[in-house]
């Protein structure tokens, strides 16, 4: 059974802005996403962990519907979400402020949402903006790591997909990730599903999730 927000044509966007915990939760609510994950990126090392990290960067990855959400936006969000005029170096890599662009229109679209944020915060970005290379998806332990610490909702949602990565992809588990934390309200998720592609069954099973879940 597929329960995850369908979309005909979706794009990837990569960033890096501190610990990846904090911002999987805060883009993880926003319609038009359709799924995140958290790993390393922006270094040289090969199959990084996070205790053997090397010169990567806690990173976050999501597939968007730039119909529902533009890069744009996303950009904006990134750089009004953290302080990107601070240097972060102060722990080698892990924590980095990156950007990396997929194509050539991304790359001038960030170039252009960073000098306008510029002009307006009468600051310099420190950002390293770097064409994307490879992505290392991140242990288990840390996906959808704020829902986790809710175990009869985290069971709840699992076990209503066959195998454990298409639940760390889907729509739903990003949203609640972010509920958890206080982004978005569950009625707003609700609503959300009217138009998520679902045909009625997938529809009344997530409502019917959504209204038994205990917290």
């Amino acid at each position: 059974m597929d329960l995850n927000r369908r979309s005909t044509s979706f794009q990837t966007a990569t960033f890096s802005m501190g610990c990846f915990w904090g911002p999987d939760s805060q883009f993880g609510h926003l319609p038009g996403v359709i799924r995140t994950r958290v790993g390393y990126a922006g270094g040289t090392a090969l199959d990084p962990t996070y205790h053997l990290m090397g010169d990567h960067t806690e990173t976050l990855e999501i597939d968007f519907d730039p119909e529902v959400i533009p890069y744009s936006t996303i950009v904006t969000l990134f750089w009004d979400s953290h302080d990107a005029a601070k240097d972060r170096t102060y722990k080698g890599r892990q924590y980095l402020s990156l950007l990396f662009y997929h194509d050539a229109e991304q790359q001038k679209i960030a170039h252009q949402v960073k000098q306008d944020w510029e002009n307006k915060h009468h600051k310099k970005i420190q950002t390293e903006i770097q064409p994307y290379t490879h992505f290392y998806q991140a242990e288990d332990r840390h996906q959808k790591y704020f829902l986790k610490r809710y175990p009869k909702a985290h069971s709840s949602i699992t076990y209503l997909f066959p195998t454990y990565s298409d639940y760390i992809d889907s729509t739903i588990a990003a949203r609640l990730n972010s509920f958890v934390r206080e982004f978005g309200l569950l009625a707003d998720i609700k609503k959300e599903l009217e138009f998520w592609g679902l045909n009625e069954n997938e529809k009344y099973i997530l409502e019917e999730l959504l209204d038994t879940i205990r917290w």
